[in-house]
């Protein structure tokens, strides 16, 4: 055995600053899938299929960890994100529809995400949610406008504070030994509400937007001057992704536990974050603080992506490193999407829960084609030469599109 000395652990140390800063991206786009829309899902499923479900979580790690590595190759093999290289390659029209289809699904989750973050507010203070829209975006604004490096480390921030769930899942005190037997051994049922639940999860698990961000923080990160080889990008890929579906997760088995069979109803944000806490009120005060990180967390994602896809469909100068003047319509989309989202969530008879669980449906529902435009492109030589994907992949890929596919016919056609 080789002994320990200061200069294996100073190397073993700066190996770790090394993969930790290679998997932050990857963080912040997992993490950014556990936004309240994410975790209203989450709760959802515990609380209507119990454990029955924690075993897609296993099965959609990989899956996701394909979808976004596509992504991310793409871009390092480009320099460029998906909507520039889909616009090149197969022409405006069908970006523009891709584009489209975004846009529809992060102004609806954004509309979600606000009203979600300012009811917890309103919690907080007593005072009408309504009231805090405006301070939500002011908060977003001066994030975003901090540049990337200082964006990217707040939204670490925010990504690393989705810990508190997973110790609120440990003091529920499950039974380990259902929860390990349902993780592992699957269990299917071919109803209609669950294959609903199961495309919501899919759908906040493997959503459009996250795929998107990823190739935009990638092409940011190469224009910064960063460059890592395939095996240890792919290490912070898996890194940052088992960290959003171990979240995700621990939500599942809290919500179970608290709610599986009880009657109780989910009609709020705060519903969901208060009765997965197992801690009284400092479990309340923890969840509400994760609520908040969690929305703050994802909503500059989704504003982001959407600037930069159109951006890149249009030729416009992007990034949150460019000042104002020479990027005016990347920042243009950039306060619209916010703004017209807050606008939505302040609609007469919007129901937050029903917007953030049904949105993540609608991910679900896009996931198919988002996938199949993936493999299309990372399997092209013309874009990708002969950095093409490997095999599994693909096979990755190709399962996503088909259990996408068979939860949406099951939902048409279920019983």
């Amino acid at each position: 055995m080789k002994p320990v000395t200061k200069n294996t652990i100073a190397e073993k140390s700066r190996r770790f600053k090394t993969l930790f800063k290679l998997a932050l991206p990857s963080i912040i786009t997992g993490g950014a899938g556990d936004d309240p829309a994410g975790v209203l899902t989450y709760t959802t499923i515990g609380a209507t299929t119990g454990f029955g479900q924690l075993w897609l979580m296993v099965l959609s790690t990989p899956m996701l960890v394909a979808a976004v590595s596509m992504a991310d190759r793409i871009a390092r093999t480009s320099r460029a994100g998906l909507t520039k290289v889909l616009r090149n390659r197969y022409g405006r029209t069908p970006a523009a529809v891709i584009v489209i289809l975004l846009l529809i699904a992060n102004i609806a989750v954004i509309a979600a995400d606000v009203s979600a973050v300012a009811e917890v507010f309103q919690i907080l203070t007593g005072l009408r949610w309504e009231w805090f829209v405006p301070v939500i975006l002011l908060v977003l604004y001066l994030i975003l406008r901090a540049g990337y490096a200082r964006t990217r480390f707040v939204l670490t921030l925010f990504a690393l504070g989705l810990t508190v769930y997973a110790v609120a899942a440990i003091l529920a005190h499950p039974d380990w030994e259902t929860v390990l037997r349902a993780t592992f051994v699957p269990q299917m049922s071919l109803s209609r509400s669950w294959m609903l639940a199961a495309l919501g999860l899919l759908g906040a698990t493997i959503s459009p937007y996250m795929l998107f961000w990823q190739a935009d923080e990638e092409t940011e990160e190469l224009q910064n001057g960063e460059s890592v080889n395939e095996k240890e990008n792919m290490v912070g890929i898996w890194g940052g992704m088992i960290f959003s579906n171990v979240i995700s997760l621990f939500i599942i088995i809290a919500a179970a536990v608290a709610l599986h069979n009880s009657g109780n109803q989910i009609s709020t944000v705060f519903d969901a974050a208060k009765s997965l806490s197992p801690l009284g009120r400092v479990g309340d005060f923890a969840f509400t603080i994760g609520i908040i990180g969690a929305g703050l967390l994802a909503l500059p994602v989704f504003a982001g992506t959407s600037a930069y896809a159109m951006a890149e469909l249009f030729g416009w100068k992007e990034g949150l490193d460019e000042p104002t003047r020479n990027a005016r319509g990347f920042y243009t989309v950039l306060g619209a999407a916010l703004f017209g989202g807050a606008i939505i969530s302040l609609i007469p008879d919007f129901d937050p829960a029903d917007a953030l669980f049904y949105s993540q449906v609608f991910n679900g529902v896009l996931l198919p084609l988002i996938m199949i435009v993936l493999l299309m492109l990372s399997n092209d030589t013309q874009v990708m030469g002969s950095n093409r994907n490997p095999l599994w992949v693909n096979l990755m890929g190709g399962t996503t599109i088909l259990v996408a596919l068979g939860a949406n016919f099951a939902i048409l056609f279920g019983g």
